[in-house]
């Protein structure tokens, strides 16, 4: 009886440890998957910092598979400039980011990443900065400038809206406009990130990435 017992508990033992082993096994391998896509998302901030437009090709093909789908804030419909599939139009995307957009920060240190086998996800919050200083946005009298020219152009273009609508349109957004710069001319908005990787020939890539912006109260566009 006591050979029996000491048979089992050496038994149990042995499975106890090769369980935990096998939890620790699995452990480590998460957390250097984690690690090899949080060097994804270092070389994705490290685009935005650097803003070479010369190098947005070669940078794309080490981050985006080639049928990457990509969602940009401006993003309503499938297909149109911002919501768009493939390598090409992702290149003259970030290019242009890099040229005209805000100065975008991601804080990819607290990104939330999931994995599961080869697919992962990820979401991490960003900001983005425009202003005269950085040459990433205009004054406040270059903006109310070219509100004036494209609220003309828009009156005399625009047949579907009566001329009282175009009237309040144009209240609306002047306030809006003038509420902000009344803060600065300084502009920090926030924006959400979220991304779908994929691990192919030992490397993580982007299939998907999403670019968002909060809203509170009514939408701004309305169908």
């Amino acid at each position: 009886m006591k050979t029996k017992k000491f048979i089992s508990i050496i038994l149990i033992i042995i499975t106890s440890t090769m369980v935990i082993n096998s939890n620790l096994s699995a452990q480590e391998t998460e957390h250097n998957e984690t690690a090899e896509i949080q060097k994804v998302l270092k070389e994705f901030k490290k685009g935005y910092i650097d803003r070479d437009t010369s190098y947005a090709q070669e940078w794309c093909n080490e981050i985006f598979f080639d049928n990457v789908e990509i969602l940009g804030t401006y993003s309503i419909n499938s297909g149109n400039s911002e919501w768009f599939t493939g390598i090409d139009q992702a290149v003259r995307t970030f290019q242009f980011d890099w040229i005209g957009w805000g100065d975008l920060n991601p804080d990819i240190e607290n990104a939330n990443i999931g994995i599961d086998n080869n697919l992962a996800w990820v979401s991490f919050s960003a900001t983005v900065t425009r202003s005269p200083e950085n040459s990433r946005g205009r004054t406040a009298d270059e903006s109310f400038g070219n509100m004036l020219k494209n609220f003309a152009k828009q009156s005399e273009t625009d047949n579907k809206k009566t001329n009282k609508l175009k009237l309040m349109e144009v209240a609306y957004y002047s306030n809006l406009v003038l509420y902000q710069y009344e803060q600065g001319e300084e502009y920090v908005w926030p924006l959400r990130i979220t991304g779908v990787l994929q691990k192919k020939n030992g490397e993580w890539k982007f299939r998907q990435m999403h670019f968002s912006h909060p809203n509170r109260g009514f939408p701004n566009v309305r169908l």
